[in-house]
């Protein structure tokens, strides 16, 4: 498996330490440490993980909900029932951290690799479903006919179990395709 690469943003120096060795040395994870969102707000989408206190990912939302698949929020509670976002809990024990980090990473590789099974030409229809435009336009712009919009229509729809455009666009949006 080829290296991924992550990013750490935190303010808690010792927590990133931490949380960087444990990437670096049983994941095979290259993690960087930041302090300052500035610095990775232009080139966020060149990690392959984010991981972020609750600080800066609540005061920064429309940088990370782009990228809410790679991100981890971590945080010193049970982020899990106010977040639907994955999160780390970094007050419990060693090994129930590993474990969380573990998952999370084959979480991240299985959706990068799956994509929530939408075809190329499907994300590109999802997408300008949800810029607003009609199935016709649609269909002018990708030089295909209505009935094929249609089909990727109802492929999307059955794939994510969206059947709504405004249920379309918030996926559309919370998953980066449309910013």
């Amino acid at each position: 498996m080829p290296e991924l690469s992550a990013i750490i943003l935190t303010h808690d120096t010792l927590r990133a330490i931490g949380i960087k060795h444990i990437l670096d040395t049983l994941f095979n994870v290259k993690a960087s440490i930041t302090r300052d969102i500035k610095i990775i707000a232009d080139k966020i989408e060149q990690f392959e993980i984010i991981i972020v206190d609750e600080y800066n990912c609540l005061s920064h939302l429309d940088l990370f909900i782009p990228q809410k698949n790679k991100t981890i929020i971590l945080t010193s509670t049970d982020a899990n029932r106010y977040f639907s976002w994955q999160a780390i809990n970094s007050t419990t024990d060693e090994n129930h951290i590993v474990e969380a980090i573990s998952a999370l990473i084959k979480n991240l590789t299985r959706n990068n690799s799956t994509q929530s099974g939408l075809s190329s030409r499907e994300t590109e229809v999802l997408k300008l479903v949800a810029q607003g435009h009609t199935n016709k336009e649609i269909a002018d712009m990708l030089n295909i006919s209505i009935n094929t919009v249609l089909s990727h229509r109802k492929n999307i729809s059955t794939k994510l179990g969206i059947k709504s455009v405004s249920g379309l666009c918030i996926y559309a949006m919370m998953n980066g395709i449309i910013h």
